[in-house]
């Protein structure tokens, strides 16, 4: 059975989002502070840029930002093996 990385990458941006979701409203543990420290980040960023936001989007950069990033993070080995056998598979036919 092959599952299409998009589709993968579909639910686990999903997934991710709700965790960071999660994370957002229980930030009283270090995971909870990992889970959304990118988010954290970014918007740590907007405030020195003076062009922070808040309320619901505040909640929405913090989640959607650290979403996007544990995404990339955990597809990340799936996109090597497929560059690394895209490339072996040239190689042969070249």
């Amino acid at each position: 059975m092959r599952i299409r990385l998009r589709y993968l990458a579909l639910a686990l941006l999903m997934l991710t989002g709700i965790v960071a979701a999660a994370a957002l409203t229980q930030l009283n543990n270090l995971a909870a502070f990992v889970v959304i420290a990118p988010g954290y980040l970014v918007q740590s960023w907007l405030f020195e840029a003076h062009r922070a936001l808040g309320g619901l989007g505040y909640q929405v950069t913090m989640v959607g930002v650290s979403a996007l990033v544990w995404t990339l993070i955990l597809l990340s080995p799936a996109f090597a093996v497929r560059l690394v056998r895209l490339l072996a598979r040239r190689a042969r036919t070249a």
